[in-house]
Order: structure tokens, then sequence, then C-alpha cells
């Protein structure tokens, strides 16, 4: 008799599982035939599936046995334990309940209770009790079934796999996180070990892997289960009821991955999926939508996020109480990064009183309430309120039976934070301090996990809470530390690894081996997104080739860092970043210059201003939610002037840009600011999408006209640079050498005769390319003028122009480009999802007649972090170069991350669509001023003010004009 798998619909985390079939053998039914072929008939059918087929079989076994007149306990208690996993796969846990009772009681009267069906009993009797809410006797029921089997054959045998993992689903929804998570991964290996492919049992016991592990903080090794579940699904049992359950599971294990973007295609798909085969109301459907929500307040899709997870509450679709009360946890977060301060507290109150009225008092679900109503609480104001809240939000987490290290330093950073504005600062700071610094370690290594392809920094608001306890302590030295910890993101990794390839020695055997493995790592990752989009789309031969490729990936990492441990010893060393200390900053600046820094959060907004003689912190009651709002009305205002009649631009929300001036830089910053002739600004969250340089330091007149070239911008005052890491604040700039080499690239050929029309679609490393897609872009009719008036700028210098039909991938490619010390890229700038099929940012260049993957006509970020680049100057005067995918993207990523890991010394990037007689101007101007010697910064600068104040330019003095480029240095 084959096994048999229970599974806990419990989507957002899991689904338990797999009791195996080993029993005392069936006693006497050679004697009777009919009886043996019906049970024979009733073990075939897959209860999951046919939960009903599955019932009716298993009572005619009954009827048959009581025709016999045998009454074999054996068979009694198997056809009512398997009775109760059809009633349980129908949505009732409590009628399987009294079955699986009966079956107990059956086994028990026989003498049965050591045995290994006395065993699977309880597992699924504890997987009963717990979904309607008894998770310790659930736990209980799983730690005797594993103790029954752990006597029969040893704990290490693969036969407990279905009671490691069971007893890992219990221990979840008793929210003891870190022990479920290893007693499943035990199980889930132990099955992998014992249970074929092409068994059902098998892709739900990685799916609910999956949940866990995710839940637990474990996210690569989540994604790899999840994916390992969706390829047995694709192969082995398309259109099971249970495909979107599985599909769902690898969504949040991508979301808790750092990878909301793939993640929302994935859950779009689950919960179509489950929808047909579930119903729109069930809670494996609920859950799907869960996912699909937390992907986009990821996203930064607070409002959507809130509405997906608001229809959940109060509904009856079967979910556990914890699940409930997650709900409550997740709705209140997202009202609270939408904005809705009061609907969040309202949200989190009645949560937390759901938790204390029906969950255990040491349940990790009710600490998440507690600490949810807390950062509500603050928010509005309420710190008398928030303190007890945060305390205890602690005291649940440190009562559990096996406390969860990585929860409880979250708790002591936020705890410690508003016991320092209660006036208990030493014992609070001390408090932070001590959580912080454990929690470094854990952010470098999920930093460089080598499989995720995450670009955020999950442990941003943790330490953006440390900053700001820093600053109300008054430890302006700490609170600098923990600006760099927050702001660790893709683009200092990218500067970080080129300064480790520098440190390897430049052209050294151990420099080339250290770019080896970086590329390497970063390969990995690229497949690693790839598996999932073929997993996603069914292409199961496909994924497999991926899957070999990354199995070849990894095996070459290996020999790599053995490479160089041989070559470098300690190597690793190097590797480990090191925040840098207030005073060497400071010791960096020169006169003048001055390092502007912005953390925002939920609660508020971190600052600091830092010259060479002295350091200013304090934080703005203005907190995430408040400074995306003003930079949304101000890339509004922008938009709506590059969409207008260029010679009659609308006027530009000067109040908005005032409004975040003074939320960014309060009093005693505007005097020390009042010096400053260099700004380096290091700004997160939507405060890197918008130039400083249009920010508007003075109260705008509110006369019905706008002067714009009389209003009072930032960049009249003084340069902006954006440093890519502070390591290079205060560094000179690399100069562009007297006789500078360029390379001008772009200006594609995008038209396309009707002829070419439909045009066969090919592969590339994006999946498909629409090549007709690319050809119906806009012409950039000014490009060409733009880089042949660049080229112009360097008399003899040795100069390469790609235009036309030259600027195609594949010539770009095979450029010896490190021999050029200033490139250009004139064209279309695409960020993530701009075409169908487009899953990084990429520049455009001129489509081939039928795409390869040598030349689909994208230069993808990953393509151009393949590059070797030594150029000084990069100048990307293309649209959408420094933008993330939104608001809540990690700052500057994509684009110039690639060109950071490849070489590039600074690059000029554009915030937003340019105007080609605008680009040319500003780029032309800033090389030009490079290259006589000004500081990049200064040149960009000169160029602006140049172009804003001359009233020839149509338009001129409107910053959708001027403004739309960023220089980030290195």
């Amino acid at each position: 008799m084959r096994g048999r798998v229970i599974r806990r619909a419990v989507f957002g985390a899991t689904v338990p599982l797999l009791a195996l079939a080993g029993c005392p053998a069936l006693a006497g039914q050679g004697e009777n035939p009919a009886l043996q072929a019906a049970m024979d008939r009733a073990e075939a059918v897959d209860a999951s599936g046919h939960p009903l087929e599955a019932e009716a079989a298993w009572r005619t076994v009954l009827s048959l046995e009581d025709r016999h007149g045998t009454s074999d306990p054996v068979v009694r208690a198997r056809a009512y334990s398997r009775i109760a996993d059809a009633m349980y796969y129908r949505g009732h846990p409590e009628l399987g309940q009294v079955e699986m009772e009966r079956a107990v009681a059956v086994l028990e009267r026989a003498g049965l209770g050591e045995t290994d069906m006395m065993s699977e009993t309880l597992t699924n009797l504890g997987v009963f009790l717990s979904a309607q809410g008894h998770a310790d006797r659930d736990v209980a029921m799983q730690q005797r079934a594993l103790a029954i089997r752990a006597r029969l054959y040893g704990a290490d045998d693969n036969r407990l796999a279905a009671n490691y993992f069971n007893l890992g689903n219990a221990l979840y929804e008793r929210g003891r996180l870190e022990r479920a998570a290893d007693n499943i991964e035990r199980g889930a290996a132990m099955r992998l070990a014992t249970t074929a492919p092409e068994d059902p049992d098998l892709f739900i016991t990685l799916a609910s892997a999956a949940g866990i592990v995710s839940a637990a903080g474990r996210p690569e090794k989540a994604i790899d289960f999840a994916q390992q579940a969706v390829d047995l699904v694709n192969r082995y049992h398309p259109g099971h009821p249970y495909t979107g359950f599985v599909r769902g599971v690898l969504g949040k294990a991508l979301v808790n991955g750092g990878r909301a973007s793939e993640a929302v295609p994935v859950t779009r798909q689950a919960i179509d999926e489950l929808a047909q085969s579930m119903g729109r109301t069930s809670r494996l459907t609920a859950e799907a939508r869960s996912a699909l929500a937390k992907a986009q307040a990821k996203l930064g899709h607070f409002e959507e996020a809130k509405a997906l997870t608001l229809a959940s509450l109060g509904q009856n679709d079967g979910s556990t109480l914890p699940e409930q009360v997650r709900d409550y946890f997740a709705a209140a977060n997202y009202a609270a990064e939408a904005g809705e301060d009061e609907e969040a507290l309202a949200i989190a109150r009645d949560g937390l009183a759901m938790a204390r009225e029906r969950l255990p008092a040491d349940h990790q679900v009710l600490a998440q309430m507690a600490m949810v109503s807390a950062m509500a609480s603050e928010r509005l104001g309420h710190d008398r309120d928030a303190l007890p809240l945060y305390r205890e939000a602690r005291r649940v987490l440190a009562e559990q039976a096996e406390p969860d290290p990585r929860l409880l330093m979250h708790a002591d950073v936020y705890l410690g934070g508003a016991e320092i504005r209660a006036g208990q600062v030493e014992a609070g700071f001390a408090r932070v301090a001590r959580a912080a610094e454990a929690l470094v370690p854990q952010m470098y290594a999920a930093a460089e996990a080598p499989d995720l392809g995450a670009m955020d920094n999950s442990f941003y608001d943790v330490f953006a809470r440390a900053a700001q306890a820093a600053v109300d302590a008054g430890r302006t030295a700490d609170a600098f530390r923990y600006f760099q910890l927050a702001s660790y993101n893709s683009v200092a990794r990218a500067s970080g690894q080129v300064a480790l390839r520098n440190a390897a020695g430049q052209g050294s055997e151990a420099a080339d081996l250290v770019r080896a493995l970086q590329d390497r790592q970063r390969d990995l990752r690229a497949l690693n997104v790839q598996l999932t989009s073929l997993l996603a789309a069914g292409k199961s031969d496909a994924a497999a080739e991926v899957r070999r490729a990354m199995s070849d990936a990894s095996a070459a990492i290996r020999r790599t860092r053995d490479q160089l441990q041989r070559v470098a010893p300690g190597f690793e060393q190097l590797n480990a970043q090191r925040p840098l200390a207030l005073a060497e900053v400071q010791a960096q600046l020169g006169r003048g210059d001055a390092v502007f820094l912005a953390l925002p959060s939920r609660l508020r907004t971190t600052l600091m201003l830092i010259t060479p003689d002295e350091a200013q912190s304090a934080t703005s009651p203005s907190g995430r939610a408040a400074m995306r709002a003003h930079v949304a009305a101000i890339r509004h205002s922008i938009d709506d002037a590059l969409l207008s009649d260029q010679d009659h631009l609308p006027p530009f929300d000067l109040a908005a840009s005032h409004a975040l001036y003074e939320a960014l830089f309060p009093k005693r910053f505007r005097d020390l600011e009042a010096h400053v002739k260099h700004l380096y600004v290091d700004a997160a969250d939507a405060l890197a999408q918008v130039p400083f340089s249009i920010l508007v330091t003075r109260k705008p007149d509110s006369g019905a006209t706008q002067d714009l070239r009389r209003v009072h911008w930032l960049i009249r005052e003084m340069s902006v640079e954006v440093p890519a890491s502070l390591a290079a604040v205060g560094k000179p700039s690399a100069a562009i050498d007297r006789y500078p080499t360029f390379a001008g690239i772009g200006a594609p050929h995008l038209a396309r005769a009707p002829a070419e029309r439909g045009a066969a679609e090919g592969p590339s490393r994006n999946g498909k390319v629409d090549l007709d897609a690319l050809r119906d872009l806009p012409p950039l009719p000014g490009a060409a003028e733009e880089l042949a008036r660049m080229h112009a700028a360097f008399p003899g210098a040795r100069a390469r122009l790609l235009t036309g039909d030259d600027a195609r991938e594949g010539l770009v490619r095979q450029m010896d480009l490190a021999g050029y010390s200033v490139l250009a890229f004139a064209t279309h700038g695409l960020i993530a999802g701009e075409l169908y099929g487009l899953a990084e940012p990429a520049l455009v260049l001129t489509p081939p007649e039928k795409a390869s993957r040598d030349d689909d006509g994208l230069l993808t970020a990953s393509e151009i972090a393949d590059l070797d680049i030594s150029a000084r100057f990069v100048v990307l005067s293309a649209c959408n170069t420094a933008t993330g995918i939104t608001q809540a993207a990690p700052a500057y990523t994509g684009l110039a991350h690639a060109f950071l890991y490849a070489g590039a010394k600074s690059l000029l990037l554009s915030h937003w669509q340019v105007r080609d007689d605008a680009a040319a101007r500003l780029s032309v101007a800033t090389v030009r001023g490079s290259a006589r010697g000004k500081p990049p910064a200064e040149a960009l600068r000169a160029a602006m003010l140049g172009l804003m104040d001359d009233a020839r330019v149509p338009g001129s003095d409107h910053p959708a004009v001027w403004a739309p480029f960023i220089l980030v240095s290195r």
C-alpha cells in the first residue's frame, strides 16, 4: 500500500504532510477478495484531488468489512483515517477529527499503540486539531507520533520524514519558527531521498517546506524548495488542484527573498488557478492574494496591497487563527506605508485585541501585533502608549520556549529607541547598540547570498530605527554608522566589488580571480531569476537546462574560491564591508564640501549634514509616506511638463519642492549649509527619485506668474554629487586625459517599413523580445547630433561613433571599451517591465532583423556588467537611467549598478526623459568642462545653470529641461 500525505492547506506558510503507510500486515484479506479489491480501489484514489470519491470508496470498505464479520482493527482504523483525510480536504477538519479519533481508539483497543499506523494516525489527528486552532494539542500529538517511530527505527531513519515535517508544521502554528524550520528541512530532505518524483506527495512536501522556511527567514532554501515543487507540478501533475498552491508558495518565497517584481506574475497566475480549482473564497486563494499584496507592498503599491488584505479580514475562508491575525498585521502595515496613520492604528488595535484574546500568551503573532500597534502609536505621537506595547512584544518573544534571536534583536532596537524617547537614554541606547551590532553579520551574509538575486536591503528599517535612536541619544558617530548599514544596497556592493578587485592588485592573478568569482556569483543570481521565469511558464525542459547551468556555476564558484585561497589567503576578509568612521569621512572632505544623509522610515526621517569640522544630526517628523507624497507631487509636475507643448510649459510645483527642502533641511542645517559649495547626497527610498538640484531653498512667491530663473534653486548655491559609497566622498575626481579617448554609442535606427510588421520573435537573455515593440519606440533625432557634438569636444582624440545601423549590440560587445576614457550612450533607457518580457533595465540599440542570444537590440544591465570598462566618465543620455521600478525601489539600481560593477568611475544618469536639445547641451557642456579641469559635479552645475539662464532655448528655465541629470561617482 502506497504512502499518503496529509497537507495543512496553509498556503502562506505550510501544508503538513507525509504520514507514511507502514502498518501491521492486513491479515486474512486473501479470504475476502471483494474486500481486498475494494481497498485497492480506495487506495488508488488521491484524496487531495478527489475527496468525495475517496470517502465513498473507503465507506464501501467499511461496509464490506462489516458484512465479512471479521472486524479487523487495521482495516477499520485505516478506513476511518482515510475518510478523515477526505473530510479534511473538503474543508471540514472538525468532522475529520471525529473519524481520526475513532481510528486511534480502534488501534489502542487492539494493542497497536507502538506501530507505524498509530504514529501516522496521531500525526494526522494533530493536523486536524491545528486546523481548528488547537496548536498546543497538535504539537503534543506530533511529538508523540515522532517518539513512536524513533523507537521503532531510530531518529535518523528516512521513514520518519512525515513526523519531522508535521512536527515542524505544528511548531510553526505555535509560533516557534526556528525549530519549525529545522524539523521541516530534515523531513523534506528525507522525503526527497525516498519519494518518486511523480508522487504528488513530493511536490506538496516541498511547497509546504518552502512556506515554513521562508517564514523563518531562510529565503534561499525556501526559493529552492518552491522551485523544485513547481518543476514537479509542471512535469507530472499539470492541472492538479494544488497547482496554484505551489505557484503561490513560490511567489511568497520570492517576495521574502527580495524579488517582489518576479513574484507578482507568479502569484497572479496562482490566484487564477486557485480560483478555478478551489474557488475565489477558499483559504488557499485568500493566501495567494495575501502573497500578492505583500509583493505589491514591496514594490510601493500600498493602496492595492491594503485593499487585497482588507478583503480577507473577517472572511470565513477556513484560515487558522494565527493566519487571521496576520491579515490584521499586514493590513496595518500597508495602511501605515500609505500614510493613513489613523486607519493603521485602528486596524492594529483590532488585530491586537484578537491576538490577546485568542492566541497563546507566547505566540509570535501576538508579538507582531503588539509591535505594529506600538509603531502606529509612536507615529501619531502617542509615545506613552507605544512604550508598553514595545515591551509587550519583546516579552512575548523572550517567553517563547525557544526564542528567535533575530526577532529579539529587531524588537530590542525598536524598544531601545522608545526607551530613549521616554528619557531612559543610557539604558535605551545600550539595548539598541547590542542588538544592532549582532545584526550586522546577518545583513552582510544576506546581501552576498549567491542565488537570491535580491537587490534590496531587508535590514533597512531596523538600521534606520537604530540611526534614529542614536540621533535621539545624541550619539552622532553611532548614527553615522547605522546610516551606512541601512544604506547598503546594490550600488554600494558594486562599488565595494570594484574596490575588492583593486585591493587584490589590478592586473594580478588574484584580481583576475576576484573578478571571475564575482562574475560567476552574479551569473548564478541571473540564472536563478531565469529559472523562476521558465518554471512559471511551465517550460520544464528549458528549466532543467538552467538547473544544470546553475550546478555548473556553483561548481565553478567553489573552484574559484579554492584557487583564491591558494593565491591570496584570507581574501574573504577583504570582502567584509566595514562602515567608515565619521572622523574618516570628515578628514576626506575639503573646505566647502559637505555630506547630506537622509533615511526615511515609517516613523520619521533621520538626517545628517557633515562638514570637515562639524556634524549635525536631526529627525524630521515627516516619515516615509510624507516624503513619498512630496516626491510624487514634484515628479507629477515634471511629467506634466514633459507631456506639454515645449514652447509653453506648465508651471512647476515650487511649493512641493520647497516643502521637501524644509522637511529635509532643518534650520540648524541651513545655517551650516551657508558655507557649503559642494554637496554629496546619500538619500534613500523616494528621495532618490528626484535630483536635489531642483529643491527650492526659499519660500516661493505666491504670485500668479512664475519667473523660474529667479527661483532660489539649490543648484545655484552648490554643486551636487551622489557617491556610490561614502568611501568616494572627498576624493579628487579622476581627471580626463588631456587627449582623451571617446566612444559614442546610440541614435539607433528604430524606424521600420510596413513590410517588416509581424517579424518573428526570437530568444534572448530576457526570454522573448518583441522586435516590433523596439522598432516602434520613438526615434531620437537629436541623439546623433548630440554624440557628434560630444565627439567634436575632443579634437585630436582617438574616437569612435556607433550610430544608426552601426549601433548594434554585437558590435558594442566586441569593442575594447577599456580603451576609452569617455563613453557616451544616447538612446532610450528602459526600466524592467517597460516592454513585455523585459526583466531588467536596458539600453536600446538598433534591433536586428531577427533576435538571437547575442543580439536582441537591447544592452541589458547584466550584459553591461559583463563589459570591461575603465572610463573616467560614462554619460547615459537616455531616459530613466537613474530610476528604480517604484518609489520603494533601492536607489540608483539597475544600469548604475551595472556600469559601476563593470569599472566606470563616474556616471551621468537621467531621472526622466531628456529632451534631445537639452541632452546634447548638458552632456557636451559637462564633458567639456571636465576636460578643462573642472570637477565633474561643478561642470554639471555650470552646464545646468548655463542652460537655465539661456532664454533662447524654449522652456530652458523649467527644471524638466535643465535638471534631468545626476552625477554618480565612486
